[in-house]
């Protein structure tokens, strides 16, 4: 008879600490994807004497950051801040750079991928007087320009 209680006594103590274990750990994965979800990650690129590097935070969905283009063989460094969304593995970013006293807003696309960033390369229009678009985003190609790699943050 003994056996009889002592079994679903058990059988309920088992049952009772998944159920918190399987709690903590829902409070753990919750946590640590806040944690990613406002994480700065950094990028460099590096294309002939020009580099480019980035800093990316993702934020509730959105992303924003900064970038500082250099080009040592101009006075043409610039350096800006930009904001966008991610659609599947591609960053769609709208860029606004400052480059001698000229501010400019440009849209970049970024394919992630491998934990590297491909910028994308297109054909462009131009909206206004200081900010331009991709004509046909379908179109951009991922191969021909900057490749980002990880680095990191400390600019």
């Amino acid at each position: 008879m003994k056996n009889y209680v002592l079994i679903p006594a058990i059988m309920f103590s088992l049952f009772s600490c998944k159920q918190n274990s399987d709690k903590s750990a829902e409070k753990n994965l919750t946590g640590d994807s806040q944690q990613l979800e406002n994480l700065e990650t950094c990028y460099e690129a590096v294309h002939g004497q020009d580099s480019v590097k980035l800093s990316v935070i993702y934020s509730a969905g959105n992303i924003t950051g900064s970038l500082l283009y250099n080009n040592p063989q101009s006075s043409n460094s610039s350096t800006g801040t930009f904001t966008g969304t991610k659609s599947g593995d591609t960053l769609k970013l709208l860029s606004r750079t400052a480059t001698g006293g000229n501010i400019s807003f440009n849209e970049i696309y970024l394919l992630s991928k491998s934990g590297k960033l491909y910028e994308g390369i297109g054909e462009v229009e131009k909206i206004n007087d200081s900010t331009t678009v991709f004509a046909e985003p379908s179109k951009i190609d991922f191969t021909k320009s900057f490749v980002f790699s990880k680095v990191e943050c400390i600019f």
